[in-house]
């Protein structure tokens, strides 16, 4: 097989110094890991949220809680791309942890500090730490579609059944 040379570049912005290019574990790879580069914790102060940033190294994680952590970077993605913040699997199975709004979309216009915004779904507290991976990057490609209204649908062997009804004997 032969590879591809035409490679897409991405141009990447160090925000924060110690910021760490993400990068695919093992060739073939769909995802790149990010790592954590600080912590902003959500404040709620006379019905007005805000970020403020936490001066830690580390951040304990209480059950159902969330947090932005800020990765070190940003980019400008190419026309016709977008990335998503993704967890990562093993976060998820020993340690509960999800990205809340999975998968978190970087749009191609999106030149601020990319972030992700964790959540503790178990019931302990997790310890985060700045320089560990929190989450995979996933490049994908924008198709140009528009939905066109109609009165009928084709059938499908699953018809009208709902969400789980493949999954009944």
């Amino acid at each position: 097989m032969k590879e591809d040379t035409n490679k897409l570049t991405i141009p990447f912005k160090k925000i924060n110094k110690e910021a760490i290019v993400p990068k695919p574990s093992k060739k073939g790879d769909a995802g790149a890991d990010a790592h954590i580069l600080g912590f902003k914790k959500i404040i709620n102060e006379n019905g007005k949220k805000e970020l403020l940033e936490i001066n830690s190294d580390s951040y304990t994680l209480k059950p159902l809680e969330r947090i932005g952590c800020p990765l070190g970077f940003a980019t400008a993605i190419p026309e016709g791309y977008y990335f998503k913040v993704v967890p990562r699997s093993g976060l998820g199975l020993w340690e509960g942890l999800s990205i809340v709004n999975s998968p978190g979309t970087i749009d191609t216009g999106y030149r601020n500090e990319w972030m992700a915004i964790v959540v503790n779904l178990s019931n302990t507290d997790v310890i985060l730490r700045k320089g560990e991976r929190i989450c995979q990057i996933i490049l994908g490609k924008i198709h140009d579609y528009e939905f066109v209204e109609t009165d009928e649908l084709p059938e499908s062997e699953r018809g009208l059944g709902g969400f789980g009804s493949t999954g009944k004997k």
